[in-house]
């Protein structure tokens, strides 16, 4: 029964020895991280005055991130090392440690605080303007935009692809007026917010038409005449893409249509 008693006690006290030596190291490691951290937090709100002041190229998010950096950075910096230091003087454990811990922690903490925290209550507020004001102006220039060098609108895309459509037909020997049309528009939106349109028509072609033909007389045609891109969509049916309509033209040869497809094309809401 002594004995395990004994052995308890020894194991007890290699725990309350670890446990101390952790808490010294955390110590040890917090004095040493205060004075690295806050100058790398002091150096990222220099660069976000710097890039205020010159507002160069400044969208918002290219000042907001390095804020919220030197305040998440400068307080991990010396918040533990003040709250160790401070809990170890309580405890009076490691004065001496624990004394200089406090000591970094706090100045730093304080400088944090005064040089990195306070301005933020600044520039954050104008990097969300900024960044409103950048976006607004870059759906204005999308708006812009639209038709310089292109169509106008997604009807216009559709228009613009018929004599490609025609062109399809008689490669394929194909009369316009035996063919069924259906023509339809889908809305969405623009990675900038504004509201686009997307211009369809399927072509349903005779059942006299042979697919694998077809297939290879259209992707030949596109090739040939170099029209715009000439690639294949996700199924391998030869799509080609007329850049002067921002629209594609697909062969399908499942089930042996064309398809016409334009780009989401941007327009003002009324």
């Amino acid at each position: 029964m002594t004995t395990g008693k004994s052995a308890t006690a020894v194991v007890e006290t290699t725990t309350t020895d670890d446990d101390a030596l952790h808490r010294r190291n955390r110590l040890i490691l917090g004095i040493v991280l205060a004075p690295i951290g806050v100058p790398i937090a002091l150096f990222l709100e220099f660069m976000v005055q710097i890039s205020f002041a010159w507002r160069s190229s400044n969208d918002g998010g290219a000042t907001a991130a390095p804020q919220v950096a030197a305040i998440v950075v400068g307080l991990l910096a010396t918040v533990p090392a003040l709250v160790g230091g401070i809990r170890a003087l309580r405890d009076r454990v490691f004065r001496a440690i624990a004394s200089g811990a406090t000591v970094v922690g706090g100045i730093g903490l304080l400088a944090v605080v005064l040089l990195v925290v306070v301005p933020a209550f600044d520039t954050l507020p104008r990097a969300a303007s900024d960044a409103r004001s950048l976006r607004e102006q870059q759906r204005q220039d999308e708006l812009e935009f639209v038709g310089v060098g292109g169509p106008t609108s997604a009807e216009e895309a559709g228009e613009l692809m018929q004599n490609d459509v025609d062109r399809a037909l008689r490669t394929l020997s194909v009369r316009s007026d035996v063919v069924a049309r259906r023509t339809w528009s889908t809305t969405s939106t623009t990675d900038l917010g504004n509201r686009c349109k997307v211009f369809h028509e399927r072509i349903s072609l005779p059942d006299s038409v042979d697919r694998k033909r077809a297939d290879q007389l259209l992707a030949a045609d596109w090739k040939s005449r170099g029209l715009g891109i000439e690639d294949t969509d996700r199924q391998g049916n030869p799509q080609v893409t007329i850049v002067e309509s921002d629209a594609t033209l697909t062969y399908l040869r499942g089930t042996n249509q064309l398809l016409v497809e334009s780009d989401c094309i941007p327009f003002a809401a009324p």
